[in-house]
């Protein structure tokens, strides 16, 4: 079966820590040992599954460039008739997803509408029980392997593959493992059963508004960043009150499109509605494993070079 890896290699440069993606797709055949690279097509009407060339990347590519190639791409359901399900007819998500490009921006950052009561919390960092210091210039949630929100981590830079099924959306991410199971249901139904323990990722339900699948997400730990939180910029902390209602959608056979609203009445003043950001459809059968790992040594390397930079700018600044 195909298969897809992405590896990241950080660079330690005198600028700044650059992050280049390397995509390497090999295929095999189902019955046979041998593997066989996978070369993308070199034009959008190029052949093999998708047949959506220019938005595939290639075997070693930055993914600014297929997220500038996916930003242009052109929709075309009658081309790309978009997939539906055998038991109710809706489109169907199911496959494997790379490289995702911002489609509409949201109206105001999300930054601006936090109150200004909980600055001082979101300033604290590790000196709050359970928060992460994020003031020493490198520290995120994934150096701790935290796993992302939803809002984040249905969009995030590793591959994800999506898998429809009779009254579910399964989301698994190749990164860390984490994987999110989404019961649909109809109306204003919620699934039978105990409430799951408040978790990073939060509880998830949902349901169809014609073609688009909306999700209500609640019962987060309080843990979960939105965003930001390297170096000077404050982290978009979250509480136990977080809502974030998504919007799932499938504009072609290629593609799908996502959009969320998040709601924190402990944190924001007013609900938020974030980008509309889209997903290429790739043409593997699974992603591969990529657990996240704690790695104490790159860690510590973050640390130094975090650590000779501050002194770097303190200098200069005193010059």
């Amino acid at each position: 079966m195909r298969a897809s890896r992405l590896a990241v290699k950080t660079m330690l440069a005198g600028s700044g820590i650059a992050v280049l993606a390397f995509v390497v797709a090999i295929g095999a055949p189902g019955a046979s040992a041998q593997v066989r690279p996978y070369t993308p097509p070199t034009s959008v009407s190029g052949g093999g599954r998708g047949a959506i060339g220019a938005l595939l990347p290639s075997d070693v590519e930055i993914r600014a460039e297929a997220t500038e190639r996916l930003a242009k791409y052109k929709p075309d359901p009658v081309k790309y008739p978009v997939p539906r399900t055998k038991w109710d007819g809706k489109p169907d998500f199911s496959g494997v997803y790379w490289s995702d490009a911002t489609i509409t921006r949201p109206a105001l950052p999300l930054e601006s509408l936090y109150r200004p009561d909980v600055r001082e919390y979101r300033e604290a960092g590790g000196t709050v029980k359970g928060l992460i210091d994020w003031r020493n210039g490198v520290e995120t949630t994934g150096l701790h392997c935290w796993p992302p929100s939803p809002m984040s981590g249905s969009m995030s830079i590793i591959t994800i593959q999506l898998v429809s099924s009779p009254g579910f959306l399964v989301m698994l991410n190749e990164g860390g493992g984490q994987f999110r199971i989404i019961p649909i249901v109809g109306g204003n139904e919620r699934p039978q059963g105990a409430p799951h323990k408040p978790s990073f990722l939060g509880s998830s339900v949902g349901h169809w508004e014609g073609e688009t699948l909306v999700v209500e997400v609640t019962n987060f730990n309080g843990k979960p960043w939105l965003g930001g939180g390297r170096g000077s910029q404050l982290p978009q902390t979250s509480s136990d009150a977080l809502r974030i209602v998504e919007r799932w959608s499938r504009p072609d056979g290629q593609t799908f499109d996502y959009e969320a609203t998040v709601e924190d009445t402990k944190m924001l003043t007013a609900p938020w509605t974030g980008p509309v950001r889209r997903r290429a459809l790739l043409p593997y059968d699974m992603i591969q494993e990529s657990p996240c790992a704690l790695d104490s040594e790159l860690y510590a390397r973050h640390l130094e070079y975090a650590a000779a930079e501050a002194a770097r700018k303190k200098g200069a600044s005193v010059r």
